[in-house]
């Protein structure tokens, strides 16, 4: 099964996925001409006649288009008994140059064990994987499932459009026994990494005014407010200046024993957790112990402000004082807290009697809930470890996210029955998102190893 796996992406998977590389298939909240710049429903079309071409006996494969809406990919491939799912998406984040010398978003290049391109490691290789594995486990003499695939175009936009689609084939899904989510963090070593938590998250923009327009700062300072000291007083109302911890318990409620265990376990399977946020010698972590920054990271409430309108750049700027601020910002929650509460409360604690009468605004525009996994079941568990003892040199090992995946959450709540394996190749270093996006090969290698082993039936 390994060697058929290695040959499978060196010579077929590969070279296709370098090509859907090409495809500037740039997610619907960063293009939003996507449907008349048509690179969506090329990569679509170029997955479906892709995986049209494998050869996996009984597949259905089915292109969704209705109108106004993204494109997903539907698989069913007949099998024994339980129904897998497996999840994946091929909508890609926008280039966000500059790329190193010798890389280019949208052509892929292949260093060694790594494969650069935008959309590669974020989300581009999760079809190869899922059918890789299927047919691996087919040619090995197994038995399989009946698995299901999806592929969705709108994961980088919030997953705008995925609750349709899960209603609309929810009734001929049914009731997977395990979902295996192919696009989650590796958190490096040669072992399985799944994630069990998510946070969740409330963006808004909170703006303040005061005089209209501009002012000379030395004529108007000591007199009129600053727009900026009026901002940093109201986000004091809802975080610690110095510590940075989120002193509203609706928003931060205190962590329950769970939490606190969780917390605990995550710091001591991953104690060189701290490592791929490569600090800068001098700089100090948010907290002092490792379990207290990974429960800051995973089970808490944090605040960034991630963009600020209304200030001139450093270079350009005179001496001028603005009489308007927009803050964009990004409330990370704990999982299990309810976004459309934290919402109310950010808007009820920001606005009401604001600093020196000035106009305060708070405007919430998106968010998400978070995600606590429940223990796997013995048979799955059993499953996991015989599969991971396969295909790694170490026993699988169970992490978090800081971040938050809205995907997730529409899965757990369509399927609250089945059990979510949350598992992936991204690292730090896969810079997703960002510049020089990339894939380990021997990475996708592995983890497509590990979902053919996980889905056959040997006896």
């Amino acid at each position: 099964m390994k060697q058929w796996i290695d040959e499978y992406w060196e010579r077929e998977a590969l070279p296709a996925l370098m090509e859907f590389g090409t495809i500037p298939n740039v997610s619907p909240a960063f293009d939003h001409a996507w449907s008349e710049h048509g690179h969506m429903d090329r990569a679509a079309a170029f997955l479906k006649t892709w995986a049209e071409g494998r050869d996996v006996p009984g597949m259905m494969v089915e292109l969704m288009r209705p109108d106004m809406r993204t494109p997903l990919l539907f698989i069913e491939i007949p099998g024994e008994g339980e129904t897998v799912l497996m999840y994946g998406h091929l909508d890609k984040q926008p280039p966000m140059l500059p790329w190193r010398e010798g890389l280019d978003p949208w052509s892929p290049v292949r260093e060694g064990d790594l494969l650069y391109g935008r959309g590669i490691a974020d989300d581009g290789y999760s079809l190869f994987a899922a059918l890789g594995a299927v047919e691996a486990a087919l040619k090995s003499g197994a038995k399989i499932p009946r698995i299901c695939i999806m592929i969705e175009a709108s994961e980088e936009s919030g997953s705008l459009d995925l609750e349709h689609y899960v209603a609309v084939l929810q009734e001929r899904i049914g009731t997977p026994r395990i979902v295996i989510t192919l696009d989650s963090e590796d958190r490096g070593g040669d072992r399985l990494w799944l994630t069990q938590s998510l946070r969740g998250l409330v963006n808004g923009l909170l703006t303040v005014e005061t005089i209209p327009g501009t002012m000379h700062s030395g004529l108007a300072s000591g007199v009129v407010p600053s727009t900026g000291r009026i901002m940093r007083m109201l986000l004091s109302r809802i975080e610690n200046p110095v510590t940075g911890h989120i002193i509203n318990e609706v928003i931060n409620p205190p962590l329950d024993a769970h939490k606190k265990e969780y917390a605990s376990a995550v710091a001591k399977a991953v104690p060189d957790f701290l490592d791929g946020y490569e600090l800068p010698r001098g700089l100090a972590a948010a907290a002092d112990t490792l379990p207290e920054l990974v429960a800051n990271n995973l089970v808490r409430a944090g605040l960034e402000v991630t963009g600020i309108t209304g200030l001139p750049t450093a270079e350009g700027s005179g001496n001028v004082m603005v009489g308007k601020l927009t803050a964009r910002l990004s409330m990370r929650i704990p999982p299990g807290v309810d976004p459309d509460t934290v919402a109310t409360e950010l808007k009820r604690v920001l606005e009401e009697e604001p600093p020196y009468g000035a106009h305060v605004t708070f405007t919430p525009t998106d968010g998400g809930w978070g995600w606590i996994a429940k223990p796997f079941t013995t048979e799955t568990l059993a499953r996991i470890t015989e599969a991971s003892s396969e295909c790694y040199s170490a026993p699988f090992g169970q992490s978090g996210i800081g971040a938050s995946i809205p995907f997730v959450e529409i899965m757990v709540r369509t399927f609250p029955h089945s059990e979510h394996v949350l598992t992936g190749i991204l690292s730090q270093s896969s810079h997703a998102h960002g510049p020089n996006e990339n894939m380990s090969i021997e990475k996708v290698k592995k983890l497509t190893h590990f979902v053919a082993v996980l889905i056959s039936n040997r006896s």
